[in-house]
């Protein structure tokens, strides 16, 4: 067999293969469609709206988990509103206590509380009764406290105001010198605590005293000297206050 040198089998194999091209991608290049501008604008914006998606999603978790450590989330966290429904709790079988009124709770930290009573007794008990009362109150305080919140308390005993902490100690000292103040001459009332509308301590030189008297003129400088002398043996460095009665 006489042939030209020409070897048809390697050229049919070459013809195979860009047939079996052809049927994948088509026969030209041209076959691939080119994307237009108004689809990549749509890939573009389907890109930038996921992503707009996704960053809301997070800021909403992590607002979620912000809150809830601020809040308080199933008593790990800190409930002012919850301590004080305990404190109430606590006092509902307490001679002397005729009404208990919550105060806003003032955040201290992170994840901490100050949770704030005011608490009415009877202006007609006596010294003893009196003595009984706060001491039940600072207990009270102490057991409804916890999970970064402190709750504290202003015992409204009529003419006295004392502050009430989880301090047994501190809290009757408080006590003692207000009964001890109204026993001065020319006082009418006495407010014996930290500074009104601060924050709660029980370190000495934070207690502010406040006390009232109807005297004017030069009967007002023996006052004050006596109510400091008698304030600063129990509380060093506390702030004194004399004012004109209401």
């Amino acid at each position: 067999m006489v042939t030209d040198g020409t070897d048809t089998g390697g050229w049919q194999a070459a013809d195979r293969q860009d047939d079996d091209l052809d049927r994948a991608f088509g026969p030209e290049t041209a076959s691939v469609q080119t994307r237009t501008m108004g689809q990549r604008a749509r890939t573009w914006l389907v890109i930038g709206g996921s992503t707009v998606l996704v960053a809301g999603v997070i800021a909403l978790v992590l607002g979620t988990i912000i809150g809830s450590v601020q809040n308080g989330i199933g008593g790990v966290f800190p409930r002012p509103d919850m301590a004080l429904d305990r404190l109430d709790d606590r006092l509902a079988d307490v001679p002397g206590v005729t009404e208990v009124r919550h105060h806003r709770a003032e955040k201290t930290g992170f994840a901490s509380y100050d949770a704030t009573a005011t608490i009415t007794a009877d202006p007609s008990l006596d010294a003893a009764a009196r003595t009984d009362l706060v001491d039940a109150l600072s207990r009270a305080t102490d057991s409804a406290g916890g999970n970064g919140v402190r709750v504290v308390a202003i015992a409204d005993l009529g003419t006295l105001e004392v502050g009430v902490s989880d301090s047994r100690a501190v809290t009757a000292k408080r006590l003692v010198l207000a009964d001890t103040l109204d026993h001065i001459g020319g006082v009418t009332a006495v407010r014996c605590s930290w500074e009104r509308g601060g924050t709660p301590s029980d370190r000495a030189a934070d207690q502010s005293i406040t006390v009232e008297t109807p005297g004017r003129g030069a009967a007002v400088p023996p006052i004050v000297a006596r109510v400091t002398e008698e304030t600063h043996k129990v509380f060093p460095g506390a702030s004194v206050e004399v004012v004109a009665a209401k």
